[in-house]
């Protein structure tokens, strides 16, 4: 199973913290848990997402080009560059073949998918999950 786009992103924005997902009190974990509460609300989702746009935003054009996609893709380990040209770019909600911090924010596919049981937030057991589908975890 290959992973969705939103979720290579995940792991390369977090990178070596991602390796250490184990659960609350890990250093992945708590970078995204902000108010330390045990979990990860979707505002702080989107906090990750902003971060990884600015990573992607290579020339700060406030937009992430075809050309800024694969240059970060190049950046991840060989087998997590996936595929996701589709869900990429479904997000260019005008088709002018970029995306803007609105466009790339407004979807949170991503969280949706980590989030199991829906309760609106990343428990530490439902990020270790991520992790390890990933591959960054022991199974």
């Amino acid at each position: 199973m290959k992973p969705a786009l939103p979720l290579i992103a995940l792991a390369a924005a977090l990178g070596p913290a991602l390796a250490c997902a184990a659960g609350a009190t890990s250093p992945g974990f708590a970078a995204l848990d902000r108010d330390g509460n045990g979990a990860i609300s979707r505002a702080e989702f989107l906090e990750l997402r902003k971060a990884m746009f600015a990573r992607i935003d290579t020339d700060n054009s406030g937009t992430i080009t075809r050309a800024e996609i694969e240059a970060a893709r190049a950046k991840l380990p060989q087998g997590k560059r996936g595929g996701g040209e589709d869900r990429i770019w479904a997000q260019d909600a005008n088709h002018d073949g970029k995306l803007t911090l609105a466009e790339y924010t407004a979807r949170t596919r991503g969280f949706d998918m980590a989030d199991r049981n829906r309760d609106g937030v990343l428990s530490p057991a439902e990020f270790e999950r991520v992790a390890r589908i990933l591959g960054q975890l022991p199974r």
